[in-house]
């Protein structure tokens, strides 16, 4: 028995099985490191960055209140206008208080 011959044998080959049970495993780990939350689940962080001071209210067909919470310290408000693009308006702005005011009035 020679300690050379034992020390230059090649690695053992990996069991087929295992090989093909990680070529299996593979897809559903990218999948789930790959995943964004779903809708509903809520972002954690404030969707309103940057905020508007002024929109006239006939351009205005809809608006979103979403108050502070864990995810974001201050209310955020989401007008959809007219032509299709969401602004955030500023809750402070005493502009953005009168159309609230005006779009619960009608």
């Amino acid at each position: 028995m020679s300690l050379l011959g034992a020390l230059s044998s090649p690695c053992p080959r990996p069991i087929p099985g295992l090989l093909l049970l990680g070529l299996l495993l593979l897809p559903a780990v990218v999948i789930f490191v790959s995943a964004e939350p779903e809708e509903g689940d809520g972002d954690l962080h404030c969707m309103c960055v940057k905020t508007t001071s002024s929109v006239h209210p006939k351009h205005i067909t809809s608006l979103e209140v979403i108050k502070a919470g864990p995810h974001c310290d201050t209310a955020q408000m989401i007008a959809t206008l007219k032509n299709g693009r969401k602004i955030c308006l500023d809750p402070q702005a005493s502009l953005n208080k009168k159309v609230v005011k005006k779009l619960l009035q009608s």
